[in-house]
């Protein structure tokens, strides 16, 4: 009956030793494609970086040429504001010169009916003395 152990024993220790050189060599051949796989995830990435690389640089120029129109955009903005406020402040003033015209020409059509009043007046006078001389 020993012998049969030790055969049996021998068997299983066989056959564990088979086992472990099996998942020995099954994990070296799995470490071998993991290596390849990260190698060729590297080179992936690497010319990905390198087809990207431009286009990220065309967009950052992009986006600075938008930021300088957008700072154009406000300069003209704020410099078409103060022309607005000019152009108001104009308006006011020759609304102003126009209304001052007017009253000065209302003053001077006043005063031109009142001369022409006054002169009629003072002929009318003049004549009613001639006939009142005359007579």
């Amino acid at each position: 009956m020993n012998e049969t152990w030790i055969i049996i024993l021998s068997i299983g220790y066989f056959l564990a030793t088979l086992s472990l050189i099996a998942a020995l060599i099954f994990l070296i051949v799995v470490a071998i494609e993991l290596r390849r796989g990260i190698n060729i995830f590297k080179e992936f990435l690497d010319n990905t970086k390198m087809k990207l690389d431009p286009t990220i640089n065309e967009a950052e120029k992009v986006i600075y040429g938008v930021r300088q129109s957008v700072q154009d955009v406000n300069e003209v903005t704020y410099k078409i504001r103060e022309l607005s406020k000019t152009v108001e402040r104009l308006n006011f003033v020759v609304s102003e010169v126009v209304e001052t015209i007017e009253k000065l020409k209302g003053s001077i059509s006043l005063r031109s009916n009142a001369l022409k009043t006054a002169l009629k007046v003072a002929t009318d006078v003049f004549l009613e003395n001639i006939k009142k001389g005359g007579k």
